[in-house]
């Protein structure tokens, strides 16, 4: 009897060392084709990164949804993945909108870019027992962000109701607001700001160029959310200061987009974006005339109103 539970014993072993084995053999497989599956995807994932911020790019430029894709699939040649130069496909390239956090494909004033690409790799170790391959898929969003944070450089305020919604007008200015002969009373989406300040021309003409008369202070940096207080009325001395700048060349400024009440017919104060804005003509005592543009801004972004014009592509997923 004791020699058989010896004999058991032994096998038990032999068995478990056995198991052991398998056991560690299996792990390792699994380990090695682990780490070659995590750096195919890491590979991968900075091919969707460079195709999304590469066609993004595109349409920030005024390309259409064939462009930005090209550029998508065409930039991405130069880049391995798994040890062989990587072709994409212009099929897992979308063009389209991201608002809210949401993409939707569309090619009607697209303004971000979804890159979705995929390999298949062979498996180093687990094609040994029948897994050859394995597939891997990445995704990349790339969208136009508009500034959080800037330093106006001029008292004058727009509002986010004068802007068209970035999915109606995104890749050419010809959509973004222009006015005529401001400031007018009739067009409450436009004002001047003191930012700080009171009500009287003075607290505008602080702002103003000294080499146009004015107060030559350099206006502070706001964010997003902060506050401004808004002027209204004509103030026909800055109204001159505006003519010249335009005669002296300067004619392309940041102003602050502020949030509008819900009938758009008044402006709220609270900072909700930046637009650059340009003067095209001024007509002494009768106003200037401007238009908003496209500007690309290294800024802080984030929260800032993209369809206001000034800001940035960048990768939001």
């Amino acid at each position: 009897m004791k020699r058989r539970g010896k004999g058991q014993r032994g096998q038990a072993a032999v068995l478990m060392a056995l198991w052991l084995t398998g056991a560690f053999f299996a792990l390792t497989v699994v380990g090695i084709d682990v780490g070659h599956l995590g750096t195919s995807a890491t590979e991968l994932q900075t091919v969707a990164d460079i195709a999304a911020a590469a066609g993004a790019r595109n349409l920030l430029k005024g390309g259409s949804a064939s462009t930005a894709k090209s550029d998508a699939t065409s930039v991405v040649a130069k880049n391995k993945v798994d040890g062989q130069s990587f072709t994409m496909s212009a099929v897992d390239v979308h063009v389209g909108t991201y608002i809210g956090g949401a993409f939707t494909e569309t090619s009607i004033n697209p303004s971000a870019v979804r890159a979705t690409p995929s390999v298949t790799v062979n498996n180093v170790v687990a094609g040994l027992v029948g897994m050859k391959t394995s597939t891997i898929q990445k995704e990349a969003i790339a969208s136009f962000q508009g500034v959080s944070k800037a330093a106006p450089t001029l008292p004058i305020v727009l509002g986010d109701c004068f802007f068209p919604e970035i999915d109606q007008c995104f890749g050419t200015d010809s959509c973004l607001p222009k006015d005529t002969k401001f400031p007018k009373d009739s067009e409450p989406r436009t004002a001047w700001t003191s930012f700080t300040g009171g009500q009287a021309t003075g607290d505008i003409d602080q702002w103003m160029a000294a080499s146009c008369g004015g107060g030559g202070k350099t206006i502070p940096s706001y964010s997003v959310g902060d506050t401004i207080t808004i002027v209204g009325g004509i103030h026909n001395s800055d109204t001159h200061k505006l003519d010249c700048l335009y005669n002296s060349g300067r004619r392309q400024f940041v102003v602050p987009v502020v949030q509008c009440n819900s009938s758009g017919t008044n402006l709220t104060g609270t900072v909700s974006g930046f637009a650059t804005l340009v003067i095209d003509n001024a007509d002494n005592n009768k106003g200037v005339d401007f238009h908003v543009i496209s500007q690309e801004i290294d800024a802080p972004l984030a929260g800032g109103c993209a369809k206001c014009g000034s800001g940035k592509m960048m990768l939001v997923r």
